[in-house]
C-alpha cells in the first residue's frame, strides 16, 4: 500500500479489510468512528499548535483552566469529570499550572485531603485571551458546515455523549 494514501482512500481500504476479515462488522460505525476521531484529532492538534502552546500550556492545561474559569472554583475530581481528563492527568496538569502561577489550590474544608482550585488573575487573563483566539479557530474549522449542519452536528454529538455504553462492553462473537 502506498505511503501517500489520502484519508478517504485509507478509510475505504480499512472498510474493505475489516469487511473481509470481520464479516459482522458495522461499516457505517467504522466510517463514523474513523472520521470522528480524525476530525477531533485534527481540531485538537490545530488548537494546541496555534493557540495553546504559544500561550505556554497544553490543550489539557487549557481544558482544566477553562473548566475552572466557567465554574469559578472546582475540586480536581469535578475538573476531571467536566474536562474528560483522568484524575491523574488533572493532578499532573494542576502541578504545572500552579508552578506557572496560573492556578492555586486551597484546602478549605475540614477534610484536609480535599482541595479547591481557582484561577489566579494571570490564569484568568490567559484563559480569556486564549479562548477568544480558540473561538476564531473553531469558527474557521466549522466554516465548512452550514448553520443547519453545525446545529445538527451539535445535536448529534450531544446525543452520543449522553448515551451510556454497556459495561462491560460485550463484543459480538
Amino acid at each position: 500500500m502506498s505511503a501517500d494514501l489520502d484519508a478517504r482512500t485509507f478509510e475505504e481500504a480499512a472498510a474493505g479489510r475489516v469487511g473481509a476479515d470481520i464479516g459482522h462488522a458495522d461499516m457505517e460505525a467504522l466510517r463514523a468512528s474513523f472520521d470522528l476521531i480524525r476530525a477531533s484529532t485534527r481540531l485538537v492538534q490545530h488548537l494546541e499548535r496555534h493557540v495553546h502552546r504559544p500561550a505556554g500550556w497544553s490543550m489539557a492545561g487549557f481544558r482544566v483552566m477553562f473548566c475552572v474559569w466557567v465554574a469559578g472554583e472546582l475540586e480536581p475530581r469535578e475538573i476531571a469529570r467536566l474536562s474528560g481528563l483522568s484524575r491523574a492527568a488533572v493532578s499532573s496538569v494542576l502541578n504545572t499550572l500552579e508552578r506557572d502561577g496560573l492556578v492555586r489550590r486551597y484546602r478549605e474544608s475540614a477534610d484536609r485531603r480535599l482541595v479547591t482550585v481557582r484561577l489566579t488573575a494571570e490564569g484568568e487573563r490567559g484563559v480569556r485571551q486564549a479562548y477568544a483566539e480558540q473561538n476564531e479557530q473553531e469558527r474557521a474549522f466549522f466554516d465548512a458546515l452550514s448553520p443547519t449542519q453545525l446545529s445538527d452536528l451539535t445535536d448529534t454529538l450531544r446525543a452520543m455523549l449522553e448515551h451510556r455504553l454497556p459495561e462491560p462492553y460485550d463484543v459480538p462473537g
